[in-house]
């Protein structure tokens, strides 16, 4: 069996590579942001010939995640990807779990300008969220558009930097969507707007 290219490039095995991944809790974080992505790749290829025509994929800082082209739309959807936060943190009532969290801002502030950290509302159109580390399913994700997601409190073009998701097990998703799917088509027949 032929081995693995970064195998290759480091003199390692392919187990050795995923001990480090491992063993080190901002590669493992990092390793998941890039399964998160993937995860989220899957379920837009899973629309194209369908509900997608096309997508890119954008590796870039301060850039969004993914762009989708709709048909008979000819501005892209941009779409963002996250995880909800670690296993340990999520809203309670009563010491029960009713809501998993999602931080929603940028890992960096610009120098001298402390909300720049905070996402604008129009820089993307869609948030998908991986529920890996809460389920142990990473294929498992809920969509929302970001005109409903909540405002920072005095910075009403500002994303909060936290952001409840529903339980994926909860009988009312609204306005989260469980497929990618089913938040496009309500987008169309709304005419690609909804709060």
């Amino acid at each position: 069996m032929k081995r693995h290219r970064l195998a290759e490039k480091y003199g390692l095995t392919e187990a050795e590579i995923l001990d480090a991944i491992d063993g080190r809790f901002r590669l493992r974080v990092a390793v998941e942001g890039a399964i998160a992505e993937i995860q989220t790749e899957r379920h837009i290829k899973a629309l194209v010939g369908t509900a997608i025509d096309r997508y890119e994929i954008h590796d870039e800082d301060g850039k969004h995640d993914f762009s989708l082209w709709l048909p008979r739309r000819r501005q892209p959807v941009r779409v963002e990807c996250k995880n909800v936060r670690n296993s340990n943190e999520a809203f309670r009532t009563g010491g029960q779990i009713v809501a998993y969290k999602v931080e929603t801002q940028k890992t960096r502030a610009s120098q001298g300008d402390p909300t720049s950290r905070l996402y604008d509302i129009d820089q993307f159109d869609v948030l998908g969220v991986c529920l890996g580390k809460k389920t142990g399913d990473w294929r498992q994700m809920l969509f929302v558009r970001t005109l409903s997601l909540q405002r920072q409190p005095g910075l009403p073009r500002k994303l909060k930097p936290i952001q409840r998701v529903p339980l994926p097990t909860d009988s009312e998703l609204d306005p989260w969507f469980s497929s990618l799917a089913q938040l496009l088509a309500d987008g169309q027949k709304s005419g690609g707007r909804r709060n």
